[in-house]
């Protein structure tokens, strides 16, 4: 208890006035006239207590009901905390790339950047987004939707300072995937929207998307935005060149590799894994199993051998090919395909073959192929979860900027779902899902010291479990 506070309560006392109690709420002193009476139902007696006011150091006791004579009230401010911590502390190393590269502009890609993660924000809403988050950072970025624009336009222009970033991201990376998507335009004027097919043959405008993604961090390294008409192979050497990928092992969809781009692998020291197409020349190679492995209680047979510079490695997927064989079964029975026809893919159910300049074990092979699915899932959050899917920009420069702020908001989003997995939380909750149960610690301010509200039981659970400290220790 304060020693003001003492003194007043022995004024009290000595001008005859008893049965006073102090409480202090939130580091505040509260009167209350507090006495006993015979409980019946106890046979004993019971605490009562009333409250009579506040108490201040320089008025002494205002009743309650009133306000004090010379007390000025400050502004409250209840801003979002918890969400916003694990935002900012996972995004940190980036900030620190972003002040160097872009020294006019890197609040505004931060304020953008985090109030992304949860979800698609037009630029109209970002600054409403921003100031319910608590500013951790205490940074004043310009958001209306206007100066954004700008800033989209200026970040998208500025590959090189994009480069720097992707660099740094990608520079203890030894095993990389690299695959193309697209996005649709519905802006007439936007010149890096071309007509081309997308995976359904379908024939719109649209941008490709290139993406590098690392398997060891299981984070996304790099995108680029591509005219929606070049062909997949033509994109790669574009890509390696930009990124400095060096001393590699690179992982391939179908139609990325040609003989033209062999000779700049070897000289970057670059090993390939590729799967071919089914209609490739190599199915007709004559390749024995002598070996088998187990792959998620899948038996897999496998074989390989060297054709020229590279090596071919077959393998035949047991559960695949009885689903695959039905298929052609089914197809056959309903005359939807020809004998001959029928006959050529039976013999190739199941099987998957795979060029590669690396000579190793198949079952390494098959596992460097088989992670080819963490690309995927990127695109599949860049379009669905970030809703980047559909452009309605019209300028190209601010195009390339919106890829930028979507790619480090799939960036941070991958880095809390990393976070989740390391837990054993990812099956039972998403990054947006762990976003929203932490909003619900707030910070108050009413004077210069901040309050934090309760945390939630399930909140508590969840921030222990990932070893994250939601509530400043001091």
């Amino acid at each position: 208890m304060d020693q003001w506070v003492k003194n007043w309560l022995l004024e009290q006392r000595e001008l005859g006035v008893k049965c006073l109690e102090i409480k202090y709420i939130n580091g505040k002193p509260y009167v209350y006239h507090s006495t006993s009476e015979y409980d019946k139902v106890k046979k004993g007696p019971k605490k009562v207590s009333k409250y009579l006011g506040r108490l201040y150091e320089n008025e002494g006791l205002v009743l309650k009901g009133e306000k004090p004579k010379n007390c000025s009230f400050k502004a409250i401010t209840v801003t979002e905390y918890g969400n916003s911590l694990l935002l900012h502390q996972e995004f940190d190393e980036i900030i620190h790339l972003l002040k160097i590269v872009f020294p006019n502009d890197w609040q505004e890609i931060v304020a953008m950047v985090i109030t992304r993660v949860e979800g698609y924000c037009p630029l109209k809403r970002v600054k409403d987004k921003w100031a319910k988050l608590t500013n951790i950072l205490k940074i004043n970025p310009n958001c209306d939707p206007k100066n954004l624009s700008a800033v989209l336009h200026r970040t998208g222009q500025n590959r090189s300072a994009q480069e720097y970033i992707f660099s740094n991201l990608a520079g203890n990376e030894e095993k990389l995937i690299y695959d193309l998507s697209y996005v649709f335009s519905d802006s007439n004027n936007l010149q890096i929207a071309e007509k081309g097919y997308d995976g359904k043959r379908n024939f719109n405008h649209q941008i490709n998307i290139a993406l590098f993604s690392g398997i060891d961090s299981k984070l996304p390294l790099m995108i680029r935005g591509i005219p929606g008409s070049v062909k997949d192979v033509k994109t790669l050497e574009k890509s390696l060149t930009e990124l400095d990928i060096k001393n590699a092992i690179l992982i391939l969809d179908r139609g990325f590799i040609s003989e033209d781009i062999l000779p700049l692998f070897d000289e970057r020291r670059i090993n390939y894994v590729q799967p071919l197409r089914r209609n490739s020349n190599f199915y007709q190679v004559r390749i024995h199993f002598t070996k088998r492995f187990s792959y998620h209680d899948r038996f897999i047979h496998c074989g390989k051998r060297k054709v020229k510079n590279h090596w071919i490695y077959s393998f035949k997927d047991t559960m695949l090919a009885t689903f695959e064989e039905a298929e052609l079964y089914k197809k056959l029975d309903s005359n939807l395909i020809e004998k001959d026809n029928f006959s050529v893919k039976i013999k190739k159910s199941g099987m998957i073959l795979i060029r590669s300049n690396l000579d190793v074990e198949p079952e390494d092979v098959y596992g460097l192929y088989k992670s080819r699915d963490l690309v995927e899932k990127h695109f599949e959050t860049f379009k669905s979860e970030l809703s980047a899917d559909k452009l309605y920009l019209q300028d190209t420069f601010s195009v390339f900027g919106h890829f930028f702020i979507a790619f480090l908001a799939l960036y941070l989003y991958c880095r809390i779902m990393n976070i989740l997995k390391k837990a054993n939380l990812n099956a039972k909750y998403s990054p947006k899902d762990v976003l929203i149960k932490f909003s619900k610690v707030f910070e108050i301010i009413t004077d210069a010291q901040p309050i934090f509200t309760e945390v939630p039981k399930q909140v508590r659970k969840i921030s222990e479990a990932m070893n994250f400290q939601i509530i400043p220790k001091n």
